[in-house]
């Protein structure tokens, strides 16, 4: 009966400790949020994917102003219109062909998207992809272009930017790929960080424009790192 007694109380002790430790090693939720889990495209024709506003037509877009991927069939065709406005929209037409030698998809899919983050960053010669071979396999992957706040409430001047990048698993369906968004967002951290000079670590940091824009470099660098490293969990929107 004591010898129960006993394994009973080691029995609870490590209970409780692991509950505590569970809640000491809970990780956070990132800060950045994919728009879609998914892209599914129609049967024939193009549509705006679920849940966008759909403001205006996608389907008319110029033959020489797509995107092509060079290798690879079906092959995946890209437009992407702006940036307009101060939240730096953008509509992006995403396109895949039925035949090999098109010159202009078929059907595809719509979305909006913002890269009000760039505001943040301001360097060159960093250019924006939307396709591009990031594993190295001969396909190109598509990469869409989003924002962040940096912190709750934040202003239009306090987004930091992420890549997306989806790849195609079928003819009709292209699904986000996490670990090469993670690789995507560990190379947007460097961009971040080599837009920061020696001065910019310097602490206490002031509240002059400069500082101010360092330490906005300093978050969305360190945000992109979180979730590049699992060191935050990504929120499901539900799409």
């Amino acid at each position: 009966m004591f010898m129960n007694l006993i394994s009973f109380m080691f029995l609870m002790m490590f209970s409780w400790t692991s509950f505590l430790f569970a809640e000491d090693t809970e990780i956070p939720p990132c800060l950045m949020v994919p728009g879609c889990l998914e892209m599914r495209f129609p049967s024939s024709g193009f549509t705006w994917l679920p849940g966008e506003d759909s403001l205006g037509t996608c389907e008319h877009v110029p033959r020489e102003e797509w995107i092509q991927e060079l290798l690879g069939s079906p092959g995946l065709f890209v437009h992407a219109d702006g940036p307009s406005g101060s939240g730096r929209f953008w509509i992006v037409t995403v396109g895949v062909t039925d035949e090999i030698y098109q010159v202009k998809p078929s059907r595809g899919v719509c979305l909006m998207t913002s890269t009000l983050g760039w505001r943040t960053l301001q360097i060159s010669p960093v250019s924006l992809s939307w396709l591009d071979d990031l594993d190295n396999n001969g396909r190109s992957e598509l990469i869409i272009w989003s924002s962040f706040p940096l912190h709750e409430d934040a202003t239009e001047a306090e987004f930091g930017l992420v890549g997306w990048v989806y790849r195609q698993t079928s003819e009709d369906l292209l699904t986000i790929d996490i670990a090469l968004s993670r690789s995507m967002a560990r190379e947007v951290a460097k961009w971040y960080q080599s837009a920061l000079t020696a001065e910019d670590f310097e602490a206490p940091l002031s509240l002059k424009p400069k500082d101010f824009l360092a330490g906005l470099r300093i978050s969305a660098a360190e945000a992109l790192e979180q979730f590049a490293d699992e060191l935050c969990f990504l929120q499901n929107n539900g799409r």
